[in-house]
């Protein structure tokens, strides 16, 4: 007994001195940036994991890059504002077509792991205002996206994400973009005047709850692949669309000419444009001129647009698939519809344009006026089980 006592004794003893002989980790240090000073020098000076805090003011980078401020380490970019008085903004430099970047300082290394960005204001850049790709583990809180005319927040090819408190107006395409994006929750967010309020594509495990999503051309669009830029990860969808307020988006579309976006009418409360496994539950959607819900087949919207599916075939099938629409209040929807190639004649609460009968979709427990389909309505069942 003694002498195994003895022998733990001295393993413990060499433990103890190995790592006294090894060096320290650097703990995370904070640093301070005021106006006149840049941030983007802050960025380069800091190490992983450490904080920066921007004090109130304006900051115009001056720079060569294309964006304000690039981030390729994981750190935490703090601004010490107090919305929507005290501000932190971020403002266009010469060449600089986006706000604030996260991304691989090189391509092809590895994900940036574990970013905050909170409190700024972004506004006024060409692009996006804040744009994410190849990163997990961040959290984008407490921010204004302002008039950033591509994108105002733009998670991509990114994981294990939250997007919440935040203001995004002034796209002419997206508001919020999660696009090839997973388990990302976006939480307590309003969006508006955008041609998509929030748009998801391309992406899986996704919970969008408690927004108010108001005065966009189409308040929440959930868009099959062909919509985006990337093919589909696999197994997408998995979208939980809960709670969220989206109202009045009656606005004018002012994306660009040709964009796929600019062919969305104005009126639209949740398009769900041909995805699978999705879960739109105790929405409350009103005073949208076209429809409060629409559900149609992918390759029926773009019918005869440049987009259209003779030319250009979807690498998955068009039909949406396995949705539910539980429990969501509608009132006040398609009361205004404007022109729209005949389909305005279907504008309802509730609308279900497909080309085909068979397709899984359950709704239950909704409260609307009027529900408006071509075909044979799908179940209306006391329960999505």
């Amino acid at each position: 007994m003694k002498a195994g006592r003895l022998r733990s004794t001295g393993v413990a003893a060499i433990v103890s001195l190995v790592m006294v002989s090894l060096p320290a980790a650097a703990p995370a240090a904070s640093s301070k940036v005021v106006p006149g000073q840049s941030i983007q020098a802050a960025v380069d000076a800091a190490s992983p994991g450490d904080t920066i805090r921007v004090m109130p003011g304006d900051y115009v980078e001056t720079h060569g890059g294309t964006a304000a401020v690039r981030i390729t380490k994981p750190l935490k970019l703090l601004a010490k504002s107090r919305l929507p008085r005290v501000k932190v903004r971020i403002l266009p430099g010469p060449g600089q077509n986006h706000g604030i970047v996260v991304e691989p300082a090189n391509p092809g290394d590895p994900d940036v792991v574990g970013v905050t960005i909170k409190g700024f204001t972004v506004q006024g850049f060409a692009n996006n205002g804040i744009w994410l790709r190849h990163v997990q583990n961040f959290t984008i809180e407490h921010n204004e996206s302002i008039d950033n005319l591509e994108n105002g927040i733009w998670p991509t090819l990114s994981a294990n994400g939250l997007v919440k408190k935040n203001v995004a107006y002034g796209s002419e395409d997206s508001a919020l973009w999660i696009e090839a994006s997973e388990n990302v929750r976006v939480l307590n967010n309003e969006f508006h005047h955008s041609p998509t309020g929030l748009e998801i594509t391309v992406s899986r495990n996704i919970v969008a709850k408690k927004n108010d999503v108001h005065h966009n051309s189409t308040g929440i669009g959930l868009y099959h692949p062909s919509a985006a830029s990337l093919p589909p990860l696999g197994d997408d969808g998995h979208w939980d669309i809960v709670g969220n307020y989206v109202h009045d988006n009656n606005e004018s579309n002012d994306a660009p000419p040709g964009s796929m976006s600019a062919d969305l009418p104005p009126g639209g409360g949740i398009l769900v444009l041909g995805v699978d496994n999705v879960n739109i539950e105790r929405n409350r959607i009103e005073n949208n001129n076209f429809y409060g819900i629409t559900v149609v087949d992918y390759c029926l919207a773009v019918a005869g647009s440049s987009f259209d599916c003779s030319s250009n075939p979807p690498q998955v099938e068009s039909a949406p698939d396995n949705n539910t629409y539980v429990s969501n209040v509608l009132k006040n929807n398609g009361t205004a519809p404007v022109s729209f190639g005949g389909l305005e004649a279907f504008a309802a609460d509730i609308t279900y344009l497909m080309l085909e009968k068979g397709h899984a979709n359950c709704f239950a427990k909704n409260k609307y006026g009027k529900f408006m389909s071509p075909i044979v309505p799908p179940i209306v069942a006391s329960s999505c089980e």
